[in-house]
């Protein structure tokens, strides 16, 4: 980006969506490292703003959370507006009804919702306010992810985990070794998730995904830190296979009339997000009553939103709720945290997640006000 480049756009105080005051942006009004202008909170911008959709993208290769030379896009640069930068989060429900399709008469019609995500933390990010508005209509919600969590930051034991008969974080490396350990931290994540469920009004339980990998049995997806993706999930993999059995086999039992899963891109271009919802989109029968969605924040730049869910529906209690099971996220949500930052996984700077890019306010930890979704439709070949 030319850094004399003054861009103009709207900006609507999150209060009267009707008003609108002018500013230009330049610079000098932003912090090292941080797109949005100071001052200005978050929950206030929209996929507009959202890279692809109709300004530059920012690409940053070798991501770690991607395959080896991928071109991922981590936005963590200055974002590029226009001038019609409020279609989104600032509109009222009656002006997305014209674009968009109402997500709660889905759920109206819905008695089996079952949400099948990677990680703790991304049904929340996702789907948090969908998954609470459903339990409070009585409808059976079902919420499974399919890695416990484990990253190596509390350390690893090398005996199984007694309760789980078996060990819970595995991968290969990549020079092709291959790592069989207990994660500390991936028994502690489902812990927490299970908290945090509470706060929504559902359960979160991990997915079992047996497989056996350098001789030892392995019971739950957890990702060794450094492992290499493709090699690991990739197609082919045992990994792969035994997380495809296992969600066909959830898929086939539960009979949902829902599916909610990641988009396309990951969201962030995160490898086993978009082997979930390759696997998910792959299971989940064309043509009939199951309907596939999945969640739209900012990255998922090659799908298309198709629903949108008003968390201030009824009193705005699903939205209370999201707001409250995200800081129940102990290893993300600490008070006074600042968010403003886009995140970037490579630097050292505090942006504890990504949540800014899903429009939480920067300090608060505070959920826009709508969820946006797309419908899957398949067909048979």
């Amino acid at each position: 980006m030319k850094s004399t480049l003054v861009l103009l756009i709207l900006l609507l105080p999150a209060t009267a969506a009707s008003q609108t005051v002018p500013h230009t942006l330049e610079p000098g009004m932003f912090r090292p490292g941080y797109d949005i202008p100071a001052g200005v909170e978050h929950g206030t911008w929209d996929f507009d703003e959202w890279p692809g959709v109709d300004h530059p993208v920012v690409y940053v290769d070798d991501f770690m959370y991607g395959e080896p030379g991928e071109k991922i896009k981590i936005d963590y640069r200055l974002s590029v507006f226009d001038a019609d930068d409020h279609t989104g989060y600032l509109r009222t429900p009656e002006a997305l009804s014209e674009r968009f399709s109402d997500m709660h008469a889905v759920l109206s019609r819905a008695g089996k919702i079952l949400a099948v995500f990677a990680h703790p933390d991304d049904e929340v990010l996702l789907a948090g306010g969908l998954l609470a508005m459903a339990a409070e209509m009585g409808k059976d919600v079902r919420v499974v992810l399919v890695s416990n969590g484990a990253d190596g930051s509390s350390g690893f034991e090398d005996d199984p985990v007694e309760q789980l008969g078996g060990f819970n974080c595995a991968g290969i490396m990549p020079d092709g070794s291959v790592r069989v350990a207990t994660d500390l931290k991936g028994i502690d994540k489902p812990r927490i998730a299970k908290r945090y469920g509470a706060s929504l009004g559902v359960d979160i339980s991990i997915l079992p995904v047996v497989f056996e990998l350098g001789g030892r049995r392995v019971v739950q997806i957890g990702e060794y830190r450094g492992l290499d993706f493709k090699k690991s999930f990739g197609p082919g993999s045992v990994m792969r296979e035994a997380i495809e059995r296992s969600i066909r086999e959830l898929i086939r039992r539960e009979q949902p009339d829902v599916v909610l899963t990641h988009g396309a891109q990951g969201e962030y271009g995160n490898y086993l997000h978009k082997t979930v919802n390759e696997l998910v989109r792959g299971i989940v029968p064309p043509g009939g009553r199951m309907q596939l969605f999945t969640g739209f924040p900012e990255y998922n730049i090659g799908d298309g939103i198709t629903h949108f869910l008003d968390l201030d529906r009824d009193g705005g209690s699903a939205r209370r709720k999201k707001h409250e099971a995200f800081k129940r996220i102990t290893y993300v949500f600490r008070e006074g945290n600042d968010y403003d930052k886009p995140w970037n996984p490579s630097d050292d700077l505090m942006d504890g997640t990504f949540v800014k890019d899903y429009g939480y306010t920067p300090t608060e930890g505070r959920p826009p006000r709508y969820e946006f979704f797309q419908r899957v439709e398949r067909s048979f070949r």
